[in-house]
């Protein structure tokens, strides 16, 4: 009998021993939603681009002060609307909204995961040959509400930054926003 509980002993601390390494090594990598978080913010700083592209760059808007001067008129100055603060307001709230249009993937050659958009410009995105589809079970509803959140959290900062660097290319806009700025992308591995 001594035996066989000095034999159970040491099956529990290998079990034991087990549980640690594995939580160890699991500790080191990154959530999965750490990762869509920051495929999502890449995504989003493309609609956001997208959608200041879109505006008439001669549209502008007339902004200033509500107050009267002495004189009786307001001191109003006019500034071009795209990426104006107004027009980043308006954006952000129903940009996420086309989160609905995207889909997790891994780019087969990358193995870099993204939020691709399955849809663009009515027809099947013709870069979705290059990615392998990954499975979401929240059905990608999860890509809209970690949109929604990144916009809550860092309103300011994207009205800001969109406001200095619109006419930047997408890849530094989006090395910039996600990985200085709101750090979302730092530090992220891709691997799931």
């Amino acid at each position: 009998m001594d035996k066989n509980m000095a034999s159970r002993g040491g099956v529990v601390r290998v079990l034991i021993l087990t549980a640690v390494l594995v939580s160890c090594v699991s500790a080191s990598k990154p959530p999965k939603s750490k990762v869509v978080r920051c495929a999502v913010c890449r995504s989003l700083v493309n609609e956001l681009r997208t959608a200041i592209l879109e505006v008439d760059p001669r549209k502008t808007i007339e902004v200033g002060s509500y107050r009267i001067e002495a004189d009786g008129k307001q001191k109003l100055s006019s500034v071009k609307y795209a990426g104006s603060e107004i027009h980043m307001m308006d954006t952000m709230e129903t940009v996420c909204q086309s989160m609905k249009d995207y889909a997790q993937a891994r780019h087969k050659e990358t193995r870099k995961l993204e939020a691709i958009k399955l849809v663009e410009n009515g027809n099947m995105n013709p870069r979705m040959m290059e990615y392998d589809m990954v499975q979401d079970p929240d059905l990608n509803k999860g890509l809209e509400f970690h949109c929604e959140a990144i916009i809550e959290e860092h309103e300011d900062d994207i009205v800001k930054f969109f406001k200095e660097n619109g006419g930047s290319s997408l890849p530094d806009l989006q090395e910039e926003f996600c990985g200085e700025v709101t750090s979302l992308c730092r530090g992220v591995k891709d691997e799931l």
